[in-house]
């Protein structure tokens, strides 16, 4: 399952988030073309991102919570934090060939 990081918050780290990379392909697929599918979906502006604390399987293994109920951010809140840092955060060359890593 390929969950981003506001599912991560819902769920409380039962399935972290895949970390975004773009990575050159070998020497003999790059002449290929390559077709992702993405599909992008954001909680309304409105909600708490709270993970739902109350499903059975998250009560069993236990949940990460990244905020306390009352310092919980809204979606919106969260995006606009988000976007506004992307690409101003630090890097560092990744374990992989090419590849860098957020630190």
């Amino acid at each position: 399952i390929n969950t981003g990081n506001v599912m991560d918050l819902f769920i409380g780290g039962f399935y972290k988030p895949t970390i975004h990379r773009v990575v050159q392909p070998p020497e003999d697929q790059r002449a290929y073309d390559r077709l992702g599918y993405l599909y992008f979906t954001m909680a309304d502006d409105d909600v708490k991102l709270l993970p739902l604390a109350r499903r059975p399987v998250l009560e069993r293994v236990g949940i990460e919570r990244r905020f306390p109920e009352d310092d919980a951010p809204l979606s919106e809140v969260w995006r606009k934090r988000r976007t506004t840092t992307y690409g101003r955060l630090e890097s560092k060359q990744g374990s992989e060939k090419d590849a860098e890593e957020q630190v």
